[in-house]
């Protein structure tokens, strides 16, 4: 017998919906950050890569957190959700001191920004961000659910 139910599988297709979108436009903002000089493009890449680390490990812990307990494991896997979660609040923080040391190395040495470009490019990403939730609202599923992914993009 199978642990799939129907539920999980909606919700895989749905985290690998918004992995597939955020991880594309994790490149073009990388890309669009180092043409236009914008830190603004650069930073929301890296907010972006933990976005797309936070869904792996969603996905991941759907796929590993349903196998039963064992002798081993009398929790089961769920513990791998923590760690995982934690490390991707360390990467965060990581991501914010690098953020802080290159605003204050741009504040000592001003670069030339494309404003156009990364107006353009930053409209794009916020359009991509705000889609995100609405592919996890389902009229059938709980209260937390419409709320929780919504909060998290």
């Amino acid at each position: 017998m199978t642990n799939h139910s129907p539920a999980k599988n909606i919700n895989a297709r749905r985290l690998t919906i918004a992995l597939c979108l955020t991880g594309s436009f994790l490149i073009a903002e990388v890309v669009g950050g180092i043409m236009t000089g914008s830190l603004a493009l650069l930073s929301d890449a890296a907010h972006m890569l933990t976005d797309v680390m936070a869904l792996v490990i969603a996905l991941l812990a759907i796929k590993i957190g349903s196998r039963p307990a064992d002798l081993k494991r009398t929790y089961g896997y769920r513990r791998l959700e923590i760690l995982a979660a934690a490390l991707n609040a360390a990467v965060l923080f990581l991501v914010a001191f690098y953020i802080m040391y290159e605003a204050w190395q741009r504040f000592q040495n001003p670069p030339a920004i494309a404003t156009t470009g990364m107006l353009v490019i930053a409209g794009i990403g916020l359009a991509v961000k705000r889609s995100k939730p609405l592919k996890f609202y389902s009229p059938g599923q709980g209260r937390m659910a419409k709320r929780c992914p919504a909060s998290f993009f």
